[in-house]
């Protein structure tokens, strides 16, 4: 069995939401299995920034879908958005 690599963009709510506070959440609410190997903040428009969130997990079967659902669940974010997924 392989290793994949999934990386998101995760949007705050707004601006003012502090992207340390949200990099802090999504490394505690990664679930077991997924290494958080990078996370990136890249400006995006009006002032927001993204958090572009790299995650090292094997290839089993519903831990893309697991982890996805842990980006959502990490209080005061808006989006996530798959960027790519690919075996490493």
């Amino acid at each position: 069995m392989g290793k994949v690599a999934a990386v998101y963009n995760v949007v705050p709510e707004s601006p003012e939401v502090p992207v340390e506070e949200v990099m802090e959440n999504i490394a505690k609410n990664a679930p077991a299995g997924v290494e958080v190997a990078t996370m990136n903040v890249k400006p995006f428009a009006f002032g927001l920034k993204i958090i572009e969130v790299t995650g090292i997990m094997d290839d089993t079967e519903g831990l893309i879908e697991k982890f996805e659902e842990s980006l959502r669940s990490v209080p005061r974010v808006q989006g996530v958005d798959s960027v790519t997924i690919t075996l490493i």
